[in-house]
């Protein structure tokens, strides 16, 4: 299926994107959802009480260790 776009004057013919229903979700990738949640806020901490040394180490500075560690759990 195509729609018809008006463009920069002229009108032209592009495909029609079809926007599905999301899926349901089974309690088991919920249950993984939230493993994942609970690994990275312990990972986020973890790297928070890491040493200057150990960051440099990674290629981190303490500052890009903040920021990772102030996202918020739900965010990769």
């Amino acid at each position: 299926m195509t729609s018809l776009v008006a463009g920069r004057g002229n009108l032209r013919l592009v495909p029609t994107i079809r926007v599905s229903p999301p899926r349901r979700r089974s309690a088991g990738s919920l249950l993984q959802r939230l493993e994942l949640w609970a690994d990275r806020r312990r990972e986020r901490r973890a790297l928070m009480a890491c040493p200057e040394g150990l960051l440099k180490d990674v290629g981190l500075s303490r500052a890009d260790a903040a920021r990772e560690a102030g996202k918020p759990f739900w965010i990769e």
